[in-house]
């Protein structure tokens, strides 16, 4: 018997069972059914008898098109003449006579700008001015500020060595029962992406200097790397007896600029793939009745993220941090 006979044959026991019982809802308690999906086969059944319950073939997906590179190519120069000019315009001025006459439709022109970046208006008018600015040097005076501004911005997450800078923060991992609020201390250096994590279930100025002086630093001393300068955002735990930990370290601190959090945005996207690939699954897999547990179960995690995972960015290119931590010592 066939897939598609099965399931006929399940459905056609439903109505049946139905029927014996005199009662839809005592029949779909029995068989584990929903009364709305039971209601919508019966309907089928009643309408068009028991070939009404096979199950409909599943839809073809529709192939994605791409147009032609010409195509393309005439709605970014009309794009780059007219920035203000929205998808439907362009799709109508580029069908009609005299030009290049493209058939296209508004939705197929906004596919092709949101491509490129250039969905939005102020999108396109940016890249007008940013090309202008390139071939004429015609800038604005709000352009020629931020571009100002761009430049004479401090670059925190600039790194070309390990411990040159070493990006810190902290993640709250949420309130367990029985053993109440955790955190994790989660540190990436910039040159490489090693991690390093712990658990402790005191945010603190002491808790974030015991995590410098007792786990991170001394793994960078056995690696025979320094840590120059540490990257923190401005919250309290960074401050007190850890900026006095660094100042006895000489370690330069420098936290992010207010309203800036992505320029520590290399141990933001670590947390997020530990929380991702370790605790989402673990919370599934494991019931955690103290810190040590889940504590080992970290440092296996960060074992493989650091000496197995690959990373395909523009710092590694395909090697893992620790191919590059250790190589450098």
């Amino acid at each position: 018997m066939t897939l598609e006979e099965k399931v006929l044959v399940h459905r056609l026991f439903v109505m049946q069972r139905a029927e014996e019982l005199q009662s839809v809802t005592e029949a779909c308690r029995q068989l584990g059914l929903s009364r709305t999906l039971f209601y919508r086969w019966r309907g089928r059944f009643v309408q068009y008898g028991a070939d009404g319950l096979r199950p409909r073939p599943p839809r073809r997906a529709r192939p994605t098109q791409q147009a032609p590179a010409a195509v393309e190519a005439a709605v970014l120069g009309y794009a780059q003449l007219w920035p203000t000019h929205g998808p439907a315009r362009i799709a109508q001025q580029l069908a009609r006579p005299g030009g290049p006459v493209i058939r296209l439709s508004a939705s197929g022109a906004y596919a092709i700008l949101r491509r490129h970046g250039l969905s939005s208006r102020w999108e396109r008018l940016a890249r007008t001015e940013i090309q202008s600015a390139a071939t004429q040097g015609l800038l604005t005076e709000r352009t020629r500020a931020a571009l100002l501004a761009a430049r004479q911005a401090p670059q925190h997450v600039q790194a070309e060595y390990p411990g040159e800078l070493v990006c810190l923060d902290t993640f709250y991992i949420g309130n367990l029962k029985g053993i109440g609020k955790v955190w994790q201390f989660t540190a990436c250096d910039a040159a490489c992406s090693y991690a390093v994590a712990w658990l402790t279930t005191e945010l603190s100025a002491c808790s974030a200097r015991r995590f410098l002086t007792r786990y991170l630093r001394p793994l960078y001393r056995r690696a025979g790397h320094a840590i120059r300068a540490i990257l923190t955002d401005g919250g309290s735990e960074f401050r007190g007896a850890f900026d006095a930990a660094c100042s006895a370290l000489g370690i330069e601190h420098r936290r992010t600029q207010p309203r800036h959090a992505w320029t520590n945005g290399f141990v933001e996207r670590l947390q997020g793939t530990i929380l991702t690939e370790l605790w989402r699954c673990a919370f599934r897999r494991t019931y955690y009745t103290a810190v040590a547990p889940m504590q080992r179960d970290l440092d296996h995690y960060l074992r493989f993220y650091n000496f197995e995972r690959t990373h395909q960015g523009y710092r590694l290119h395909g090697r893992t941090p620790a191919e590059v931590f250790h190589a450098t010592a």
